[in-house]
């Protein structure tokens, strides 16, 4: 009955998410005549592996709603697809880093000064993208424990009574989030670890090199943080309602008479569950907080009077 809550819940967060953002960035956006040339470049790149990313976030997500209602499969195809789409923005990234920007000349020029990732990565986003993804971890690692043999399910047995209750995230959706999640954020490592070390853009003083950097080690963070604290809100949401729910009833026969009850969780536990199902929303409002977060310094171009 409640199995398409793990289907709907991501796409959800999903759809709200982008929407929101992408009027706010409507909103906020401003015409490229008011930015120097080299930034002008990187924020063009940016809109290309933002396109990309959620490209392969709708394929998946298609693909996950295409397979038959009683596929198992299609609820990991969903459940994972906020990752995927973190992923792969992090691979086009880190391509892009590798390969931009070119030296437009044939002397090349650089600039003696030390970089690294210390600098160049905005040190709260650092702290709240560790955190989300020990939060996420820890959800999987949590979930896989109090799952029953299923794994994707929860049972709560008080004789003379069991009741269970899915979807619940145990290593049957536990599993694949950690792998996604593993990736994406070892691929998002990997271009903090090359923003300070690709070479100078072209054009651009110190000032608007230093501010291509940050932005570059922000966005990156940025979209694997969100997809990373989106992913949790939809476990901790699924599993903690999932909890709430376990039980069952029971009757049997005595002196004549039918004794009837139900079993659930203890009410200081099932306060717990409850607890851990609401977490899901603010979990869900600080995501779309960080995708709303632009990276500081970006200084347009001053016009002459």
């Amino acid at each position: 009955m409640f199995a398409p809550l793990v289907v709907a819940l991501p796409l959800t967060l999903l759809l709200i998410g982008g929407i929101v953002v992408g009027c706010v960035l409507l909103v906020r956006h401003a015409p490229s005549a008011q930015f120097t040339l080299p930034v002008v470049r990187a924020r063009r790149r940016g809109t290309v592996v933002a396109g990309a990313a959620l490209a392969v976030a709708v394929a998946l997500l298609v693909t996950g709603l295409s397979l038959p209602p009683t596929s198992l499969r299609r609820t990991q195809l969903v459940a994972v697809a906020p990752l995927a789409a973190a992923a792969l923005h992090a691979a086009v990234l880190l391509a892009g880093e590798l390969t931009w920007p070119r030296p437009a000349q044939r002397l090349r020029s650089a600039r003696l000064a030390v970089r690294t990732v210390r600098q160049d990565a905005p040190r709260g986003m650092v702290v709240l993208f560790a955190g989300a993804c020990g939060l996420l971890w820890a959800v999987c690692v949590a979930g896989t424990v109090l799952a029953d043999d299923s794994g994707r399910g929860i049972t709560v047995s008080v004789p003379p009574s069991t009741g269970t209750a899915t979807p619940f995230p145990g290593a049957f959706y536990a599993g694949p989030i950690a792998l996604a999640g593993a990736l994406a954020v070892a691929l998002t490592v990997a271009v903090l670890l090359r923003v300070p070390q690709r070479p100078t853009v072209t054009g651009a003083d110190a000032a608007t090199d230093g501010t291509l950097r940050r932005a570059a080690a922000h966005r990156a963070l940025r979209a694997t943080t969100a997809a990373v604290l989106t992913t949790a809100a939809a476990l901790v949401a699924v599993g903690g309602s999932a909890a709430h729910r376990a039980g069952g009833s029971w009757s049997y026969e005595e002196g004549g008479r039918v004794v009837t009850g139900t079993t659930s969780l203890p009410p200081a536990l099932d306060a717990v569950a409850a607890g851990v199902a609401l977490s899901g929303v603010p979990l869900l409002l600080l995501a779309l907080a960080v995708l709303l977060v632009p990276a500081r310094g970006l200084q347009r171009e001053r016009v002459l009077s």
